[in-house]
C-alpha cells in the first residue's frame, strides 16, 4: 500500500513525462516554423526530460528578458540614423535599370526598408588573412577619428598581432577604437582581448554567458558578424574571422573578406552601432562616425543584417528569391549547405527549367552531425542535374553566391537554419556585374581543385553511412 513517504516513483515519472509533452504542444509552435516545431515536438514525445531540457537551453525564441528588452528598443534608437542614411546619395534609379526578372529583388529590399540600395562604392576581394592583416593594419595606422571592430572570432596570434598592434597605436594616439567579440566564439582567446581594455581599446562580449538567468542570452545565440569600420569611411566585411587559418587543426580555413569605400559603409557602421549599443548601452551617433559618403566607385549594394534585432529573415528570403529570378546560372559557395524546404524546392526548380546550378561545398566539415544532414540531401540535387563539387584541400569557409553573372549575394551566413533563423549575420547585395566577374574569377580558382561529385558515385557509399545521413537530416530544422 502506498503512503505519502513512499510515493509509486514511476507514476510521478510518467506523469511529469505527458505533463513536459502536453506544453510543447502548447509552447513550442509559438513563432516557428512548422518543420521547425515539428522536429522539436518529435524530440520532446520521444525524450521528454531530455528533450525538455535541451529545449530549455537553446529552444526558446527570444533571448533572456533583460536582452530583449534592449533589443526591442533598438529600432527607435537606430532611427534617427536610418534616416540620415535615406539622405545619402541612395541608388533610386536602380530598379530602372535592372532587367525586368531583377525587379522584385530590388522591390524587396525596398519593402524590408532597414537600408537603402547605395551605389559609388569601390569593392576589393581579399583572400587570404596575411592580406587582409597587411591592409587593415595600414588603414587602422592612417585612421583619425573611430576604428571598431565586430568579429565572431578574434584572436592575438602571430599572425593577427600586426593588427593589434596597430590598434594600440591609434588608441595611443587619442583614436576611438572599440571592438566586439562573440563571447562563445572567441571563448578560447578572451583573457588577451579582454585585457586590451586596460591599453585604451573598449572591448565588449557579444551574447555575454551567465549563470544568471535574467542576464543569460539564449545558450546557442551567436554574433556571427564581421565587420570592420574605419572612420566611417572605410569598411571590411566577408565570412573571414581575425584568426590564423589553422586555429582547428587539421583543418586550415579559407575565407575571403571584402575592403568597402563608397556610402554603404554607413551600412556597416550601423550595423556595428546598433550591436554596441546592445552590449554597452551607448548609441555611437553624429558625424564624427556617420560622415557624408563621396561616390568612389561602380559598385551599387545594399547592407543584410539579420538576427535576434532583426527578426525577419531577409537574407534567406532575397537568396530564395534570386533562385527563382535566375535563367542562366546559379553558383553557391558555403561550407553548410543544410537548406530549409523552400529553398530546397527553388534550388530543384530552377535545375529543372534548365538553369545551371553549382553548388561548391566544402568536403569535410568541423561539426559531424551536420556534414552527415548536408549529405542527405545530394542524392536527390544530382537527380535534378545540380552539379555538386567538393572541395578538399581545405576548409572551404567563403559563403556567397552568384546569379545569371549579374547578381551577387556575399556574408557571414552559411545555408542552413541557425544562418537565417538564429545567428546576428551581416550580408550584402551586389547589383554589380563587376563584382559578379571578380567572384566568378575565385569560383574558376576553387574548381581547379574541387572534386565533382556524380549521381553513380554518390549511389555507391555504405548502407551505414546512408542511414546516418537519413537520421542526421531529422535533425535539420534544429541545426
Amino acid at each position: 500500500m502506498l503512503t505519502p513517504s513512499h510515493p509509486d516513483w514511476a507514476a510521478v515519472y510518467v506523469l511529469v513525462e505527458w505533463l513536459i509533452r502536453l506544453l510543447a504542444v502548447v509552447i513550442v509552435p509559438l513563432r516557428r516554423p512548422p518543420a521547425t516545431a515539428t522536429a522539436w515536438l518529435l524530440l520532446i514525445f520521444f525524450q521528454p526530460v531530455m528533450g525538455g531540457v535541451f529545449y530549455l537551453f537553446v529552444g526558446r525564441p527570444r533571448a533572456a528578458k533583460a536582452r530583449q528588452a534592449k533589443i526591442d528598443q533598438l529600432s527607435a534608437a537606430l532611427a534617427p540614423i536610418q534616416a540620415h542614411l535615406s539622405t545619402q546619395h541612395p541608388a533610386h534609379p536602380v530598379t530602372a535599370t535592372l532587367p525586368d526578372r531583377w525587379r522584385p529583388i530590388a522591390q524587396l529590399a525596398s519593402h524590408w526598408r532597414a537600408f537603402p540600395i547605395f551605389d559609388g562604392n569601390h569593392i576589393s576581394l581579399i583572400e587570404e588573412l596575411p592580406r587582409l592583416v597587411v591592409r587593415l593594419a595600414a588603414d587602422i595606422d592612417a585612421a583619425q577619428r573611430s576604428i571598431h571592430l565586430l568579429f565572431y572570432i578574434a584572436a592575438r596570434d602571430e599572425q593577427t598581432e600586426p593588427v593589434f598592434a596597430a590598434l594600440l597605436r591609434a588608441a595611443a594616439r587619442g583614436v576611438e577604437v572599440r571592438l566586439l567579440i562573440d563571447d562563445f566564439g572567441s571563448k578560447h582567446c578572451l583573457a588577451p582581448l579582454l585585457a586590451l581594455e586596460a591599453q585604451g581599446i573598449r572591448v565588449a562580449r557579444a551574447f555575454p554567458r551567465s549563470k544568471l538567468p535574467r542576464r543569460a542570452a539564449r545558450f546557442d545565440l551567436r554574433n556571427h558578424r564581421k565587420i570592420v569600420v574605419i572612420d566611417g569611411q572605410i569598411g571590411y566585411t566577408g565570412s573571414m574571422n581575425l584568426i590564423r587559418p589553422d586555429f582547428k587543426a587539421p583543418l586550415i580555413y579559407e575565407d575571403i573578406m571584402l575592403r568597402i569605400e563608397g556610402p554603404v559603409v554607413l551600412e556597416l557602421q550601423t550595423v556595428f552601432a546598433g550591436d554596441w549599443y546592445i552590449e554597452r548601452n551607448i548609441l555611437l551617433t553624429g558625424a564624427q562616425y556617420f560622415p557624408t559618403p563621396g561616390r568612389v566607385g561602380p559598385s551599387i549594394c545594399l547592407g543584410l543584417p539579420s538576427g535576434p534585432e532583426y527578426p525577419d529573415p531577409v537574407q534567406q528570403q532575397i537568396l530564395t528569391a534570386l533562385i527563382h529570378a535566375s535563367v542562366q546560372s546559379i553558383r553557391l559557395v558555403t561550407p553548410y549547405f543544410v537548406p530549409d524546404e523552400p529553398t530546397l524546392i527553388a534550388l530543384k526548380a530552377a535545375a529543372q527549367r534548365g538553369v545551371e546550378v553549382e553548388l561548391i561545398l566544402a568536403d569535410t566539415l568541423d561539426q559531424r552531425l551536420v556534414q552527415w544532414a548536408q549529405e542527405s540531401y545530394y542524392e536527390e540535387l544530382l537527380a535534378e542535374g545540380v552539379m555538386i563539387r567538393r572541395y578538399p584541400n581545405r576548409f572551404l569557409h567563403t559563403k556567397f553566391g552568384v546569379f545569371d553573372d549579374h547578381l551577387s549575394l556575399i556574408g557571414s551566413a552559411n545555408l542552413d537554419v541557425r544562418s537565417n533563423l538564429i545567428n546576428a549575420e551581416f550580408g550584402l547585395i551586389f547589383f554589380s556585374p563587376h563584382m559578379a566577374e571578380l567572384l566568378n574569377r575565385l569560383l574558376h580558382r576553387y574548381r581547379e581543385s574541387a572534386r565533382l561529385l556524380t549521381a553513380e558515385a554518390w549511389r555507391l557509399r555504405t548502407r551505414p553511412a546512408m542511414l546516418r545521413q537519413n537520421l542526421a537530416r531529422l535533425a535539420t530544422p534544429l541545426l
